[in-house]
Formats: C-alpha cells, structure tokens, sequence
C-alpha cells in the first residue's frame, strides 16, 4: 500500500520565512507531493504529530483542513487500489488534484481497434501480441502515459530480455510500437514533448541474415512429389508464385481476383504500404497462376482458392482471422517440403520475398526498380538486401582459397 505522510518542506524555505506544507505520496520507492496551500514557521510546525502548533493563527482549523486533506488522501489510495494492483503515486496525485492521467492502455487499444477496421491483418496481429506482453507485466492494470516514463521503458526493456528471454530486435519491434503510440499522442496534445521517454531512450537493431532461397532451392522445392489436387499442391504453388511475383506478400496474393490479372500482369492495390503496382509476370509465374485462373469467372472470383467465394469477407476482422489461419497453414507444409527438398533451413512464406530480392538483384536489376516492385516506401529499406549479393561475392572469392 502507499504512504501517505504530511510534510514540512525545509528546503523551499519562502521569503517570509515560513515552509510550505505537503502530502507526500509514496509507492514503489517513487514519490509525488501535493501543496496545501498552508505556510507555516518552523518554530510551529509540530513535526512529531504532523500539525501546526497551538500558538499559530486559526490553529485549530489548518489543522482541521490538514486531517481532512490526509483523510481524502487516504481513502483514495484504498479505493484505487482495491480496484488497481499496481497503483503509481502519480496515478494518486492525478486522482487528488482532480487530474485525469490519460491512459496509455486506452490509447493502445484504441489504436487496435483501428487496425482491426482497417484491415490491416499484419499490423493489427503484431501490436496485438505486443499488448498482451505489456498487459501481462502489468497485471492487467492500467497505465498512464506519465507512469510510462524512462525508468518503466528500461525496467520493461530488461523483462523482455531477462525474462522473456526475447531477442534485441523482437524487443525493439515492440518498443517501436510503443514509440510510434507516444508520438501520435505527442502531436495530438495528449502529453507533452517532456514526457515522451523515447527522445531518451535509442533503439539499438542486431544486424540479422535475411533468410532467403537460392533459385537452384527454388527448383528443387518446385521438383517435389505432392499429390494434385490438394491444399498442399496449393501451398507450394503459393509460395514458388510468390517468389517470382516481385514477393507479393501473402494478404494480397490471397486476395488476387480475376481483375487483378490480364493474362501477362498483376496489378493491385496493396494492403500494407496502401500503394499500386504492376508486376509482369515471368514464365514461371505465369505457369502458376494459369493452372488456377478461370478467365470466364466473374470479376471478384478469388484466383487461388485458398479464400472462398461465396464467404463474405467484408468484415475487416474475418478476413484477417482467415489469411492468418491459411497462412499459418501454408507454413506448417512448408516446413514438410523444405525437408522433402532436403533444403537445410526451415522455410515461412516470407522467404519467398526476400529470395524474389535475392534473384532481382543477382540477375542485375536496378535497385530503384526493384524498391518499385516491393512497394518499399523508402528506398532504404531495398538496400538492406544488398548485403545478400556482397555476401556471395565474398564466398565467391574465398574459391582462391
């Protein structure tokens, strides 16, 4: 439970000689102060019992309004904390001065519930997993924005670490989350630019492998046995497409309608970075996508049937409940044939982008194009898969040896 005393503050000593009076709220080693408003000489101050003197003016009633202001004071905390394990002494000050704190946890789940509209399948799936870590070290408590200050951002920095034992980047990853919600909450009035932690705090990436296939493992998945007709001819289908399309990312390659296709390109409007983009398609590709387009189906058919027709998937939410589990399916097969294909890593869908990244620039295309083709919003982020090919040209090299 926190401590609430009253206090003579001595060293904010008033030109007149007199001290200020305050509640001091303590929890967790962190303490807030209240103003009374009540000055009074040292001289009067009783510092035993906590009041003034009986020689002070009005005596009886500054020592009525102190007990009444330590009484509030008191009752407050037991009904915050009856309702709030981890109660902050700031969540207390606010509650006293009349202050609402607003609520980071709200501001979070708001943005949520805006993803989950938008249908912004990916996006929505990793803050919420970043939520639950959060409301799971928190109890399921609420906190504020002034709560989550730099020292919190640190002590949960080390539990994601320590505790959960996640990596440096997966840690940044949901940092950045948090980072980005400040922010907005910055711009939008809602703090102020003192109490945005993260103008203090740096995120520091690992530099990781992109994993990707070669073409030669490309060719050696497409070459395993699986039976016609089945999800998991399907799968592989997805995934070697996919590899060649300029690495469509799953959501809207599960998306693909008649429309999208006119026999050579596939042209969409993409789901994440919300941009247009024409990819002809090579013969590899076109062979994919040609076993499974019905060119007299109606405009909306899904090509690969892996979402249904005649589901209604306006509902932001049941689609993206749906590409999850497809997609969580398509990966489970995939590690089955990475073994069939006797390819040593284990294989997720997302390789097929950056192995489309690897084979665009190995056979010499632009960067600029390529970045065109991902639909990166920076130019940046497509010079991360440089490293790939100066990686190769180093094992090139090591043949002298």
């Amino acid at each position: 439970m926190a401590s609430i005393t009253i206090l003579l503050k001595k060293n904010k000593q008033k030109p007149n000689r007199t001290y200020p009076i305050y509640i001091r709220i303590t929890q967790n080693r962190k303490s807030k102060f209240i103003y009374l408003n009540i000055d009074v000489p040292e001289d009067l101050w009783d510092e035993r019992n906590h009041k003034v003197k009986s020689k002070f003016p009005n005596a009886t009633r500054v020592n009525l309004k102190i007990a009444s202001e330590l009484a509030k004071a008191q009752a407050s905390v037991l009904e915050l904390e009856s309702n709030n394990k981890n109660v902050s002494s700031q969540l207390i000050k606010d509650s006293l001065v009349g202050k609402k704190s607003s609520s980071f946890i709200e501001y979070l789940d708001t943005y949520l519930d805006k993803l989950d509209k938008s249908g912004k399948a990916g996006t929505h799936d990793k803050v919420s997993a970043t939520s639950k870590k959060l409301k799971t070290y928190l109890k399921n408590s609420d906190l504020s924005f002034r709560e989550f200050d730099l020292d919190f951002l640190k002590q949960y920095e080390k539990y994601l670490r320590d505790q959960l034992k996640n990596t440096q980047n997966t840690i940044n990853s949901n940092l950045k989350i948090f980072r980005k919600l400040f922010n907005d909450a910055e711009l939008e009035g809602i703090i102020e630019i003192q109490h945005n932690p993260f103008h203090k705090f740096k995120l520091a990436w690992d530099n990781t492998e992109k994993c990707f296939l070669t073409e030669a493992e490309i060719t050696k998945l497409s070459e395993i046995n699986v039976k016609k007709g089945t999800k998991q001819e399907l799968h592989l289908d997805l995934f070697i497409f996919a590899c060649y399309a300029g690495g469509i990312r799953i959501a809207d390659l599960l998306k693909l309608n008649n429309q999208n296709f006119d026999g050579v390109s596939i042209k969409l409007f993409t789901q994440k970075t919300k941009k247009q983009v024409s990819i002809k398609l090579p013969d590899k590709a076109i062979a994919i996508i040609k076993k499974y387009w019905n060119e007299k189906a109606i405009k909306k058919s899904f090509i690969f049937p892996a979402l249904m027709d005649d589901r209604d998937y306006d509902d932001p939410k049941v689609l993206r409940q749906t590409i999850s589990s497809v997609t969580a399916h398509i990966n489970k097969n995939l590690k089955i044939f990475g073994k069939l294909a006797k390819i040593e890593n284990p294989i997720h869908f997302h390789q097929s982008r950056h192995s489309f990244a690897y084979m665009a620039l190995d056979k010499g295309m632009p960067l600029a194009n390529l970045s065109k083709l991902m639909t990166h919003n920076s130019i940046k982020t497509t010079q991360i898969y440089t490293h790939l090919i100066d990686k190769q040209l180093d094992d090139s090299m090591d043949l002298f040896n």
